[in-house]
């Protein structure tokens, strides 16, 4: 039988069509961004700091969900929560459906075609227990020395600006508003930017702001309280 070959430029996982995420079989294409393990990370962290708060039952706003995998990962781990989950792309939004169906999990995550937060009105003011996201953070610089195999993934879901910036700036700017007192927002970060980050959420008033590493050694995810 002869090997399949394998293009230099496509990866391996839109070729197969699937990947796994914290023990789940997930489906990926050329429309949504392949799972890392710093999301991963982003999962986990942002669960053990609900558990850790004593949140129950939280409600959380995704942003940018692409496959679906935060979403499906924190309803793994938190059997009471319920989520909203965003994406400027309506080719993610069914790619995510796809994945949220075959994992049995419509009842608990809700989808929603946003750019960031721009049809969360004023009734969704001060009502999320928790808002996460790995939105775009590739620099402008960065993102064109990469691999064409990463650039084969869709540039909107990588590319942020001049300094990766422009996505997380906005979260650190807007999250407050859709927070209750004592939610806390919940960031997936590149390796050089924490010290940014960090600065962004301090400008807007988040409290109690904790880094967290990857296996690596960098902080990859980011987390702020609001308090007050």
């Amino acid at each position: 039988m002869k090997l399949r070959d394998y293009s230099e430029t496509t990866p391996i996982q839109y070729e197969e069509g699937k990947t796994v995420f914290m023990g789940m079989e997930i489906m990926v294409d050329p429309r949504v961004l392949i799972p890392r393990p710093e999301t991963e990370l982003l999962v986990k962290k942002t669960a053990e700091t609900a558990m850790g708060a004593g949140m129950e039952s939280p409600r959380i706003l995704e942003i940018g969900t692409g496959s679906g995998v935060i979403a499906l990962g924190l309803t793994k781990l938190m059997s009471g929560c319920s989520v909203i989950s965003a994406d400027i792309s309506e080719e993610a939004l069914q790619a995510a459906a796809a994945n949220i169906e075959a994992r049995g999990a419509g009842e608990r995550i809700k989808l929603v075609r946003s750019d960031m937060f721009s049809v969360f009105g004023y009734s969704y003011r001060g009502v999320f227990d928790i808002i996460v996201s790995n939105p775009p953070y590739v620099s402008d610089k960065d993102y064109s020395e990469l691999d064409a195999w990463v650039r084969a993934e869709p540039e909107v879901a990588l590319r942020a600006g001049s300094e990766g910036m422009d996505h997380l700036r906005t979260l650190a700017e807007e999250a407050p508003t859709y927070l209750r007192n004592g939610g806390f927002l919940a960031v997936e970060i590149g390796y050089d930017q924490a010290d940014k980050v960090k600065n962004a959420f301090r400008t807007e008033g988040l409290k109690d702001i904790r880094s967290f590493v990857d296996l690596n050694g960098y902080e990859r995810v980011i987390t702020g309280v609001k308090r007050g």
